[in-house]
């Protein structure tokens, strides 16, 4: 996926991921090929696939582009207490699934949502407030872990009809995460 600053190349990605959101509301995902999405964009295979590798790539986009940033919140100092930096990343979680609701239920009605854990493990791992200090092959497995999480609560949210408030979300990753069910 192009990562550059170039204005066009930037626009023209926001083009063909407005292209795959109006498509994927149209039809199913599977449906969908580089070509008709190229037309529905405006733009050519070429420029398509100098910034994309694929589809699934393009959703990725969508959900890295505002979607899976990390939580607005600021996230709070470094303590030896790490229930308010979980409670940081579950409050920004649960924001994101009720902003993107409907993106979430399309990723899940076309079963596509495994993009979820993907996006988040990467915005994770990619995240330097993440479990900062920690070491690195332990830090992957956190951000393995938490991703599962938050992208299997994302997908029974989408199941349920979207319906829970941002709180109830919040509260109910925060019980999961944290182990406090065992």
């Amino acid at each position: 996926m192009y990562c550059g600053s170039n204005k066009t190349a930037l626009q023209s990605q926001r083009q063909i991921a407005g292209a795959m959101m109006a498509l994927i509301r149209e039809k199913p995902y599977a449906q969908i090929t580089v070509s008709e999405l190229c037309k529905t964009a405006g733009i050519s295979r070429q420029t398509f696939y100098s910034l994309f590798t694929s589809r699934e790539n393009v959703v990725v986009f969508t959900l890295q582009a505002g979607a899976c940033d990390t939580p607005d919140i600021a996230p709070p100092e470094r303590s030896p207490d790490r229930t308010s930096a979980l409670r940081w990343l579950c409050r920004g979680y649960s924001e994101y699934m009720l902003h993107n609701r409907e993106l979430i239920k399309l990723l899940v009605d076309n079963r596509i949502d495994y993009l979820l854990y993907d996006s988040f493990f990467d915005v994770l791992n990619g995240c330097d407030c993440f479990l900062a200090g920690v070491e690195p092959c332990l830090r992957d497995y956190a951000a393995s872990f938490y991703a599962g999480g938050i992208a299997s609560v994302a997908r029974r949210y989408a199941q349920e009809g979207c319906i829970t408030t941002s709180d109830t979300l919040q509260e109910m990753l925060m019980t999961l995460l944290s182990g406090e069910l065992f």
